[in-house]
């Protein structure tokens, strides 16, 4: 059967990474025909299995990692926590990290900063502005429009998501990692993240550590320009992107948040734990994307106003771009 969406004319043909991420978005959960499942029984010839860094941390040592053929640094590590340890980090990004002593959030600028976002959730109190939350940074907080990092906007880094970071990076490609700035990203089953480059952190030979909770997504990718057609992977909750080598700056991005995907294991991890179990229910309606990197080379002294976490943290500016909500 002919399909019923005419052709694009030569002009406005889409790029290898734009049609990609225009079929995943249209794809409904059952026709991920494409997407390289590293669950499945047979891998496909294009992902192999690597050996785990040497100088990986001992609780990291038996790690499932995975190259892609063609894609430099690039390594995808098969969920390495348990369902309990999957909440605890979701939680964490919930009810601490999107505090105002440790972020920005895209709320500040409207709604100015917001304390207790989790709390009112629970409480199920109406007006609640946890569904509007899309993203928080913390440590140097990016602008948006300047793309860049300024030293002076900076709050605290927490200390367990640095050394897991760091911990992720030395296991996957025997990298060090000074995470310095994460953007955490809340995605609704609906939302997508456009296809783009992690190019403004003045230091680019760090890798990229990336973490995934909750909802599975389509995550693809790419090459150094959108004419390259992407790797299309699908990353399910405690799967681990690090983006190192010449991957560092490779186009990527999630066209589609699959709804109703969800692992079984973390409801049963969290039983008997009331606010475990809160964790729970919205991660079976939403995905956590936790995605750390270092900024600069060299460690940079903190100014005088953040001797507290939180302080001399700038409100962010504006909506990051290419993000999708429908």
């Amino acid at each position: 059967m002919e399909s019923t969406v005419p052709p694009e004319p030569p002009s406005t043909a889409a790029s290898g990474y734009r049609a990609a991420e225009r079929r995943f978005r249209r794809a409904s959960t059952s026709d991920l025909h494409g997407v390289i499942d590293l669950c499945a029984s047979e891998l496909a010839s294009t992902i192999r299995r690597v050996p785990v860094a040497p100088t990986a941390p001992a609780w990291l040592a038996s790690a499932q990692i995975f190259a892609v053929d063609g894609v430099d640094g690039f390594r995808v590590v098969r969920c390495p926590f348990s369902a309990a340890a999957q909440l605890e980090w979701a939680r964490a990004a919930l009810g601490e990290w999107a505090e105002p002593e440790w972020s920005v959030t895209n709320l500040d600028l409207h709604h100015g900063p917001q304390r207790g976002l989790w709390a009112a959730h629970r409480r199920g109190e109406r007006g609640s502005l946890l569904p509007k939350l899309s993203w928080a940074t913390l440590g140097y907080h990016y602008g948006w429009s300047e793309r860049a990092y300024d030293p002076a906007r900076r709050s605290a880094f927490p200390p367990p998501l640095a050394r897991l970071a760091a911990d992720l990076a030395a296991a996957a490609c025997g990298a060090e990692l000074r995470a310095e700035a994460a953007i955490v990203n809340f995605y609704g089953a609906s939302a997508a993240m456009g296809g783009h480059r992690d190019d403004a952190e003045a230091y680019q030979d760090a890798p990229i550590v990336s973490i995934s909770l909750g909802l599975d997504a389509v995550y693809l990718i790419g090459g150094e320009t959108k004419e390259v057609a992407p790797t299309a992977i699908r990353l399910r909750s405690g799967d681990v992107v690090v983006q190192g080598g010449r991957s560092r700056g490779y186009y990527h991005g999630v066209p589609r948040v699959l709804a109703g995907t969800a692992p079984p294991s973390l409801r049963r991890a969290a039983a008997g734990d009331a606010e475990l179990l809160a964790v729970c229910e919205w991660l079976e309606g939403h995905r956590i994307n936790l995605n750390v990197r270092q900024c600069f080379e060299e460690a940079q002294e903190a100014a005088t106003a953040e001797t507290e976490p939180g302080g001399g943290a700038a409100p962010a500016d504006r909506e990051p771009p290419s993000r999708v909500d429908s």
